[in-house]
């Protein structure tokens, strides 16, 4: 039987998605600096990095984690772990430039990396989960009572529910839900699933996270959903669990999925205002205000602030070396972009004024001494 999820809009999830869009809107509208970016993409996979790992019990801080990743660091089983998860994160920003598509090939080469233990050529796809030993039961421990909290499917029957899962996305059912949906079914079906020995949540987490960067829902490399998850741990297992039998083949098998989707959704959501509020703040700095400036530009701040003063044509040109005419040109640019505003007179404009972006800019902060 072909994979069906089941769940249902509620106003709450409706919502959620609505805001998603929006914050997205705010995200890629921000004019931001190629250095900046850049930054912010690496404190994100860092925070990604750390907190996945941290989830499956990693004891490194994020200090340790950012210094593993910079140092190439492998001492230990945990660095291990964090250097893996790294190399992952690289991999999917790879295969998203490539485009290529969710498949089986795809999540067990994903697992191959995050999984991969001690020196030596990289590659190759894990293979699924096979038999255990005789009396010995696959399941996920509950460290404190040492029960069962989940026994997953038989192995033999992986390699048919994972079948079923890629075939289900790819479909066209799938293809027209909103992707903030697909990747919160495709998570929690592949951690159900769990078709390999270990690695099954951090994979789950990886792949949700590629499924959202294909369509563009990594905010331009800034999201990092997984410290929301961390911050929560128990709200994070108890939504996966959802209050179902332990056993797959008593409810797990076709749970109804609305609990898990609205939990993934105001996670995500929660995330995303973290990117928000954050690229807000950059477009307040001085950095990004001056980014898009050229010279003549930030000359023509350098005068505003000694001059202390409205401007008056005469004023700048004598400024620049420039006939009067020219000046008047440049003022239309200006203007324009909002690095100046009139200062008196609203049909004949005599004098300007910095625009209100600029005015808290400094000389230091131009990149001129304020002996200039």
């Amino acid at each position: 039987m072909a994979y069906r999820p089941r769940f249902q809009y509620s106003s709450r999830i409706v919502n959620l998605l609505n805001n998603l869009e929006y914050c997205r809107g705010v995200v890629e509208s921000v004019a931001m600096p190629v250095d900046i970016s850049a930054i912010l993409r690496h404190k994100a996979k860092i925070k990604a990095t750390h907190y996945s790992t941290a989830i499956e019990g990693n004891p490194l801080t994020i200090q340790q984690v950012e210094e593993t990743v910079e140092k190439k660091l492998v001492k230990n089983k945990g660095e291990q772990e964090v250097r893996n998860y790294w190399d992952a994160l690289n991999y999917l920003s790879r295969a998203r430039n490539r485009n290529l598509p969710v498949s089986e090939d795809f999540t067990r080469k994903l697992h191959a990396i995050i999984e991969v233990r001690g020196p030596g050529r990289r590659g190759g796809k894990s293979n699924y989960r096979g038999p255990m030993p005789p009396g010995y039961l696959f399941a996920v421990w509950d460290k404190e009572t040492g029960q069962p909290d989940y026994i997953p499917p038989s192995h033999e029957d992986v390699p048919v529910l994972m079948r079923e899962l890629i075939g289900w996305f790819n479909s066209r059912e799938a293809k027209e839900l909103p992707v903030p949906i697909k990747a919160s079914i495709f998570a929690y079906q592949l951690v159900t699933i769990h078709p390999f020995e270990d690695g099954n949540g951090r994979t789950a987490r990886a792949m949700a996270n590629y499924i959202l960067m294909r369509q563009g829902y990594d905010l331009r490399g800034f999201y990092s959903v997984e410290e929301h998850y961390a911050a929560d741990l128990a709200s994070y297992y108890s939504n996966l669990q959802m209050g179902l039998p332990v056993n797959y083949y008593d409810g797990r098998n076709d749970p109804e999925l609305s609990p898990w989707l609205l939990f993934f959704l105001e996670s995500m959501y929660k995330a995303y205002q973290d990117v928000v509020n954050l690229t807000r703040s950059f477009t307040e700095s001085a950095k990004v205000k001056l980014a898009g400036l050229g010279e003549k530009d930030k000359r023509l701040l350098l005068l505003a602030l000694q001059f202390q003063k409205p401007l008056i044509p005469v004023t700048i040109a004598n400024w620049f070396g420039v006939n009067p005419k020219t000046i008047h040109n440049w003022i239309k640019d200006w203007l324009g972009i909002g690095l100046l505003e009139p200062a008196s007179g609203s049909v004949r404009v005599r004098s300007y004024k910095l625009g209100k972006r600029y005015e808290n800019i400094t000389i230091e902060e131009l990149g001129f001494s304020d002996k200039v």
